[in-house]
């Protein structure tokens, strides 16, 4: 697959790197079709925070269900996806009061 990978300031460059794999029961890979830039990723594409050469770069996909893991049950492949900005489990406290981005599991 293909993926923006973040070289330092300015330089962003599209490489290829290994296909994802299932690792966990909870895993699911999705082929993205469409992304958009987030303010956040300016930050750093303009030197202004920090960031380690060859992280892959980018949030907020859309994308196609390729597969899933044993214990996903919410999804299936083919469905259409889409990632917020932040991560979250829908499970713990926060998240069942509608404040998904304080989620203690989640991620941004």
């Amino acid at each position: 697959m293909q993926a923006a990978v973040f070289h330092g300031p300015g330089d962003i460059r599209i490489e290829n790197v290994p296909d994802p794999r299932i690792k966990d029961p909870t895993d699911a890979i999705v082929r993205i079709t469409h992304t958009a830039i987030c303010g956040s990723d300016l930050w750093f594409y303009r030197g202004q925070q920090e960031y380690q050469p060859g992280w892959r770069v980018g949030h907020e996909p859309m994308g196609v269900v390729e597969e899933v893991g044993s214990e996903v049950s919410h999804v299936r492949p083919g469905d259409l996806v889409l990632a917020p900005f932040a991560i979250s489990d829908g499970t713990c406290e926060f998240c069942r009061k509608g404040l998904q981005t304080s989620c203690v599991h989640g991620t941004f």
